[in-house]
């Protein structure tokens, strides 16, 4: 609906930096054109966005814990994105250990 293209509009720009590199690193142009860009940008915040309706349940919470994400991931179409964010939870602690 236009409440979450409105919102949507807040983030715009946000990721590019980060997509055009991402883009590259999986073949694309180093300069890929702006409209893809933005495409691929407004798919990634949809799906934060959805991620995050989901992992907030009917309750519509407005704080997530890493649990409510992991609920939310624990769909089997999930089960690489679940699996790669327990990895980078696993390396920030052993950051946080190797910092200590």
């Amino acid at each position: 609906g236009t409440g979450r293209s409105r919102k949507q509009a807040n983030f715009k720009g946000l990721f590019s930096k980060e997509l055009k590199n991402l883009m590259y690193g999986f073949g694309d142009d180093r300069n890929p054109a702006n409209d893809t860009v933005n495409v691929m940008e407004e798919i990634l915040v949809e799906f934060i966005a959805d991620v995050c309706q989901t992992a907030g349940g009917p309750q519509r919470k407005t704080r997530l814990s890493i649990e409510d994400l992991r609920r939310a991931l624990s769909r089997l179409a999930d089960a690489k994105k679940l699996a790669r964010m327990e990895e980078l939870l696993f390396m920030q602690e052993d950051i946080k250990r190797a910092r200590a």
